[in-house]
């Protein structure tokens, strides 16, 4: 009889390709995962991967394996979010997967209130324009700006975010503030150009103009920084920029189809108090006339570049 145990490591190496993105993927080295497999097909007598210089291959015995080898999989996962949905203790562990630029100007600056309430709650934040996979508990909870289509899980839109073209006082200062059709002689710091942005680069690149692009990133959080600093121009969410000590919108007509922020959470999980904890202080957050961005006006709870705006008041209010 085999170890079941090691399933998942087939199924993470005939995902991944090689040994070393397995490992990653299950959080172990590859010497680990290439032993298990080992003992897999040994146990089994068959050859389950064709090692070639590209990476591992399914053999035909591997393929035969593997539909069953996901059914099995799917099985403990049923079980494995079966059982926690029916945890009611407020602790444990809550995975949230969400962009960088939601993670740290969105969420991050709140997390205190989260900690007072729930101490014995950790949560792990994981910042990727990455899918994660919530059936197969890659994450419990996902923060996406684009509707998440995967089963058994229940969405829910959480806010609109719009942007707006912002520069720093600094670069205004030096190269006055931008005019439409005399953008000749700007900077601009835009996005990657990858998938994810596509739609607000394809409005950019109707609206830069004759200006000079300086930087590209997919980090938004690096862009803001750099325009910041003074580097150039950068499309940026209006809640954050309008609250950053140092930036300026410019008068550039116009905005692209503001982001939808959706929240995702899977159906059998959304019943266990840790993970109710968590979707409630996201709530919070990300509605209106309530405690988080969503509903800041004036002074910025969390958003402006000192410390002292993101820091608990010295007796919080639970």
């Amino acid at each position: 009889m085999f170890n079941w145990d090691d399933v998942r490591f087939f199924l993470a190496v005939g995902r991944e390709g090689t040994l070393a993105a397995a490992g990653a993927s299950l959080g172990l080295d590859a010497t680990t995962v290439g032993r298990r497999i080992g003992n897999l097909e040994r146990e089994l007598g068959a050859r389950l991967f064709d090692r070639t210089a590209r990476g591992f291959v399914l053999t035909a015995a591997g393929r035969r394996l593997l539909p069953r080898a996901e059914g099995i999989e799917r099985e403990a996962l049923a079980v494995d979010l079966d059982l926690s949905g029916e945890d009611q203790k407020l602790e444990g562990l809550v995975r949230l997967t969400s962009t960088e630029m939601i993670a740290t100007r969105f969420i991050a600056p709140f997390l205190w209130r989260f900690h007072e309430r729930y101490p014995s709650i950790r949560l792990d934040v994981m910042c990727t324009n990455q899918d994660v996979d919530l059936a197969r508990r890659e994450a419990d909870i996902a923060l996406r700006l684009s509707r998440p289509r995967q089963d058994d899980i229940v969405v829910k839109k959480l806010m609109s975010i719009e942007l707006g073209l912002y520069a720093s006082e600094g670069y205004v200062a030096r190269h006055g503030m931008p005019r439409a059709g005399g953008l000749a002689g700007h900077r601009f710091v835009l996005f990657a150009d990858t998938r994810p942005f596509q739609r607000e680069n394809a409005w950019l690149a109707q609206h830069v103009g004759d200006g000079e692009v300086v930087l590209r990133s997919d980090s938004v959080s690096s862009l803001m920084s750099a325009a910041l600093g003074g580097l150039g121009i950068a499309l940026l969410p209006c809640h954050v920029a309008e609250r950053t000590q140092g930036l300026v919108r410019t008068p550039l007509e116009g905005s692209p189809e503001p982001r939808v922020m959706w929240q995702a959470v899977h159906r059998e999980l959304q019943g266990a108090a840790r993970i109710r904890a968590v979707l409630e202080f996201l709530d919070r957050l990300f509605t209106p006339g309530r405690d988080g961005p969503a509903a800041q006006s004036s002074t910025a709870m969390g958003f402006a570049t000192t410390t002292r705006a993101s820091a608990p008041p010295s007796s919080p209010r639970r």
